[in-house]
């Protein structure tokens, strides 16, 4: 993926973990908000994924804590069910890959980059 590719793949995984967590099950890869839209800047698909961003945060910050280990998400059709904990950690752990990914086209290109792991 290029770069700008990277960033729409983490926005739009975004919404489908959320819709999965919404609907504690898989949701498919099928439509979503940026379905046909054109890839744009980094500002611009910020700003078109910061409401679903908004409403993710939302969801997440309603459970209680013992929700984390009993809500359960059915993905059976990928081969597992997990608890909503994981589920999110997982979610989050897809983030850090790419943005591992990012960094390191950043490090190769010789462009300056944040220090996001310190």
């Amino acid at each position: 993926m290029s770069c700008i590719e990277h960033v729409r793949h983490l926005l739009e995984a975004d919404y489908l973990w959320h819709r999965m967590v919404e609907t504690r099950a898989s949701v498919g890869d099928g439509n979503t908000p940026w379905t046909g839209r054109p890839l744009g800047t980094v500002a611009e698909e910020l700003a078109f994924a910061e409401e679903h961003r908004k409403s993710f945060l939302s969801t997440i910050a309603a459970f209680r804590d013992e929700d984390l280990a009993t809500v359960k998400i059915d993905r059976s059709d990928r081969g597992y069910i997990r608890s909503l904990g994981d589920f999110l950690l997982r979610a989050a752990y897809h983030e850090a890959v790419h943005t591992g990914q990012l960094l390191g086209y950043l490090r190769t290109l010789g462009v300056p980059r944040p220090r996001v792991w310190d």
